[in-house]
């Protein structure tokens, strides 16, 4: 968990900023960061009764980006929000989207 730490901040970073009335170009960057870390706090060991909250969070925000690439066609992955293969595997389409973001940002 406190290996996240440092990107669950970004993303808090980020989430303010892309609120911001200049900030829209954050948007998408703040749905994938987002929807990653929480994919991996879902998969950390964690307290019993957090681990559904991670994992519904994970499904919300996978959803979240799914939606937004779909309306804006902004997928940087190899296959597009579109495909029937991301209709049940919704976390597949964050860690497509996630390394194609590092690959991207040279991380």
């Amino acid at each position: 968990m406190s290996e996240l730490l440092g990107e669950l901040y970004a993303v808090e970073r980020l989430q303010i900023l892309a609120g911001d009335s200049d900030g829209a170009h954050l948007r998408r960057e703040y749905l994938v960061r987002r929807a990653a870390v929480l994919d991996r706090l879902a998969e950390e060991p964690a307290q019993p009764d957090w681990v559904m909250d991670y994992v519904i969070h994970a499904g919300v925000a996978a959803r979240e980006l799914r939606e937004h690439d779909l309306t804006h066609s902004s997928t940087r992955g190899a296959i597009p929000a579109g495909a029937a293969c991301w209709t049940d595997n919704l976390l597949g389409y964050v860690r497509q989207e996630h390394r194609a973001w590092i690959i991207d940002h040279d991380l």
